[in-house]
């Protein structure tokens, strides 16, 4: 039997602080979502694609995290949130806590779910968390009582009763009606009793399936900066919670979107302050989360404010950027507020940004109004080109002549270049070997980057250029063999 193309989608809810993050990590596999004591760190829907085995084939999952219902914040938002996830969904796991117990919060969401009559349509799995232990079974004779069926134990930070609950979802969603027994018969594999096998990899979900590479595209930026809003007017619709106070986002949140035709991943991440004003807890984590979006990104959109200008602290953000070699777009947004101040053109904002971000002199500026959904209209092609100048490789020869042939035009100290090599892409990086390091000039140094981008682009990319000792490139190590090996060769057998 073929793998199911559809992702069976499943939606873990509940009140705020059950588990439900931590649940929903367990499930993926790997710490996706931000996990902490704090009641209400997640707000935003988070969704995740994965594979589990179910009697030797691969079930294919798509994991949404949710805000807790009834909190302190947030509450309309965090309902839409969690009603746009239900309306999608295939299976709904509603989570409640074996140590607390039964609260008339519990009752409460479970109440809603009833009234929608989402369980008409969607499997609904009661799941008591926190179960740590078999002694701790009998918390659970309260939950019955809620008319869920079937209610299950788990223990999200240990791990225990994983196989169950796995095996219910696979049950619940119909795909283990269709697998026959003489079809798993066909293709052995080892698994658990309940049918679901932990032993495929080293995280119990089976091998990583083969896909194509959709390209990720991190938007950092400091708090209040329109970050969220400028994913919601790329996605075209109300995908982020927004809302005029700073940190509304503390968690990276992937959406699927399409632009220029094809697909991009976009990752809202929370915004980053400067460190004497980071307060403990959540907001720590967060910046953890924004840098790791940041290191599995391809390129990054430094959203910059079009009424207040570059800050220290978006300085400080575009270094982080830059020295982790992803490409990178700076987008000022809220140019619509500019509007009625002609004197003020793109041309000296784009100057003005220059100046103090001279380090990023290679990216390209965009004026955008998130709130007006305007100005970025051409993000695809242009993320798209950065992309493909990125993956450039020069052939060595070729880059050899050029920088000895550009050596000419500037080189105050009169450094001598043997043989030159590209030695990576990502970001691209250049090795230059020279008579002594020393003489390279920085003022050569920024002439050879600045022609290199002229001869070959790499728009958006920082370039690394490196520096060694070595010698004539017919005195370079193995040159000698080679020549030898010509030689014999060429000499006539006897």
């Amino acid at each position: 039997m073929n793998m199911p193309q559809k992702r069976t989608t499943i939606v873990v809810i509940g009140r705020p602080n059950v588990g439900k993050s931590t649940l929903f990590n367990r499930l993926l596999g790997k710490r996706r979502a931000l996990v902490h004591d704090k009641p209400g760190v997640t707000r935003d829907r988070l969704e995740e694609k994965g594979d589990w085995w179910v009697r030797g084939h691969r079930f294919p999952v798509l994991l949404v995290d949710t805000g807790g219902l009834g909190g302190d914040s947030f509450i309309e938002e965090i309902s839409d949130q969690v009603n746009t996830a239900l309306s999608e969904a295939d299976v709904a796991l509603v989570l409640f806590d074996a140590q607390s117990g039964l609260i008339p919060h519990d009752r409460d969401v479970v109440r809603q779910l009833n009234e929608s009559g989402l369980p008409r349509k969607v499997a609904v799995i009661g799941v008591v968390n926190k179960v740590d232990a078999e002694v701790h079974e009998n918390l659970i004779s309260d939950f019955f009582s809620l008319g869920l069926d079937p209610v299950l134990t788990v223990s999200a930070e240990h791990g225990r009763g994983m196989d169950d609950l796995k095996h219910a979802i696979a049950e619940a969603s119909g795909f283990l009606a269709e697998l026959s027994e003489e079809r798993a018969q066909q293709e052995p594999r080892e698994e658990s009793s309940e049918g679901i096998s932990e032993q495929d990899s080293p995280d119990g979900e089976g091998p990583e399936p083969e896909t194509p590479i959709v390209p990720r595209v991190a938007i950092l930026g400091r708090p209040n900066v329109g970050k969220s809003t400028l994913v919601n007017a790329l996605l075209g619709r109300e995908r982020m919670i927004t809302s005029p106070i700073a940190g509304t986002t503390t968690d990276s949140v992937d959406s699927e979107v399409t632009m220029g035709g094809k697909p991009y991943l976009l990752i809202d991440t929370a915004g980053i302050r400067r460190k004497s004003k980071t307060e403990k807890g959540v907001e720590v984590l967060s910046v953890v989360q924004t840098k790791k979006a940041l290191e599995r990104s391809h390129v990054a959109i430094l959203l910059l404010d079009g009424e207040e200008g570059v800050s220290d602290q978006d300085e400080k953000i575009g270094g982080m950027i830059e020295e982790s070699g992803r490409s990178v777009i700076l987008a000022i947004n809220k140019w619509d507020t500019q509007r009625k101040n002609q004197e003020f053109t793109p041309k000296i904002a784009a100057s003005l940004v220059r100046q103090k971000m001279g380090y990023l002199n290679y990216a390209p500026i965009l004026f955008v109004s998130a709130k007006e959904r305007r100005g970025f209209d051409d993000f695809g092609d242009l993320i798209n080109e950065i992309l493909h100048q990125r993956k450039l490789k020069i052939p060595t020869h070729e880059f050899t002549e050029w920088v000895r042939k550009e050596s000419t035009v500037h080189n105050p100290m009169n450094a001598k270049f043997f043989l030159c090599h590209q030695t990576g892409r990502n970001p691209p990086t250049f090795v230059c070997h020279v008579n002594d390091p020393e003489k390279v000039h920085f003022s050569l140094k920024r002439h050879f980057i600045n022609a290199l981008r002229e001869r070959w682009g790499y728009m958006g990319t920082p370039i690394r250029l490196l520096f060694i000792e070595g010698k004539n490139r017919k005195s370079l190590p193995g040159s000698g063999v080679k020549r030898a090996a010509k030689a014999r060769k060429k000499k006539p057998t006897r």
